[in-house]
């Protein structure tokens, strides 16, 4: 499965920063604005993305853009992305990652001014905050959530 990564980037700078060599630059890049960041990087001549596919949001795809925006349908409909869908479900769930971006949007103030180190430290700790919480909510409501054991994300080497 392709690298996949749904993030609200405040510039082409901060994009960047997390993908600063070709290596590090995702497959796919869904964001719910990715028509204008795909005009924005072919007005400026920036080819660091040229082998990242820029599908929007499922549903900014759905209720934000219009059929007659043909940049839009041509490169950017998430449907064109084989990488995203298995069969008739998506394997990506936007919904959630949009939700996600909202709640991150109360932090805008704070965040606002940080260097790109510092907004991804701060967002790394507020997430797992985030995690944390959520699976205790979870639990207390009597569902089980499934969790990766840490062995299995960060293996111990003798």
């Amino acid at each position: 499965m392709a690298t996949c990564y749904l993030l609200r980037p405040d510039s082409q700078e901060h994009l960047k920063a997390v993908f600063p060599t070709p290596d590090s630059v995702p497959e796919i890049f869904i964001y719910d604005n990715n028509c204008r960041l795909r005009q924005h990087l072919l007005a400026t001549h920036d080819t660091h993305f040229a082998k990242t596919g820029l599908p929007v949001d499922v549903f900014h795809f759905k209720s934000k853009h219009r059929e007659t925006d043909i940049e839009c349908q041509l490169h950017c409909n998430p449907a064109a992305f084989p990488e995203l869908v298995d069969g008739d479900k998506w394997r990506v769930n936007t919904s959630v990652c949009e939700e996600t971006n909202a709640w991150l949007g109360g932090y805008i103030a704070i965040v606002r001014e940080m260097t790109a180190v510092r907004y991804t430290f701060f967002l790394d700790e507020m997430i797992k905050r985030r995690n944390r919480w959520t699976v205790a909510r979870l639990e207390k409501n009597g569902h089980r959530p499934w969790r990766i054991p840490v062995a299995c994300v960060l293996p111990v080497v003798p």
